[in-house]
């Protein structure tokens, strides 16, 4: 039987080509979320440097983790046993959209 409908996890392209144009023309071409999630992060960091409040060291480093998932790629689990009878779980993602060339054909 045929699925209806979008894909499960499939993006909503038409509200986000309208958000992207709308932001473009808000902040006048100059608007990535990401390169501003980094720039709040440091002023966060500058924040806590001055005050030197644990809490504020604390938000430092959570605003930090939070944009660093955007910057570098994160591990995706491969699930590994041997002979020894001990398994081992490994995460690999791409966050590049392109396809793992490295990928078994036997679907493991």
């Amino acid at each position: 039987m045929a699925q209806r409908g979008r894909p499960k996890g499939s993006t909503n392209k038409p509200y986000r080509r309208v958000l992207d144009e709308y932001l473009q023309n808000k902040y006048k071409g100059e608007f990535n979320p990401v390169i501003n999630a980094i720039e709040s992060a440091l002023k966060i960091q500058e924040i806590a440097e001055t005050t030197g409040d644990i809490a504020d060291y604390k938000a430092s480093v959570d605003a930090f983790d939070r944009v660093s998932k955007y910057i570098q790629p994160t591990l995706k689990a491969v699930e590994m046993s041997g002979d020894t009878g001990v398994t081992v779980s490994l995460q690999r993602k791409r966050f590049d959209g392109l396809q793992d060339d490295n990928k078994d054909d036997s679907g493991e």
